[in-house]
């Protein structure tokens, strides 16, 4: 049984996904867990959790000050494939793709 998580509407993480989607199936294989006396650390750092799974548990954070920083204990490789790419890592290949653009706009106006 793939484990459903919840997104946190407005992150960065559920735009990935589209904006109607609020639970995802997503597969991981983890047999470590973010302890929940410390996310008030990781909201400090500027880290909001943005995904949990079914009993509340940590399941990804992000950075809104990043152009892509997600960090998540699911494995989106594990269900991506060469005709249908998960939704993060079609993500990661735009954000990689604009940065790219930007550098290279940077560099022409120098």
């Amino acid at each position: 049984m793939v484990p459903e998580i919840r997104l946190r509407p407005g992150s960065y993480l559920q735009s990935f996904y589209g904006k109607d989607k609020e639970v995802v199936s997503e597969e991981y294989f983890c047999n470590f867990e973010v302890n929940p006396e410390y996310e008030w650390a990781t909201m400090e750092a500027g880290f909001p959790v943005v995904a949990r799974g079914a009993q509340g548990e940590i399941r990804a954070i992000e950075s809104p000050t990043h152009r892509f920083f997600v960090a998540t204990l699911f494995q989106p490789q594990l269900s991506s494939t060469e005709k249908t790419p998960h939704p993060v890592v079609l993500a990661f290949l735009q954000a990689a793709a604009d940065w790219g653009r930007k550098k290279l706009d940077d560099s022409v106006l120098e």
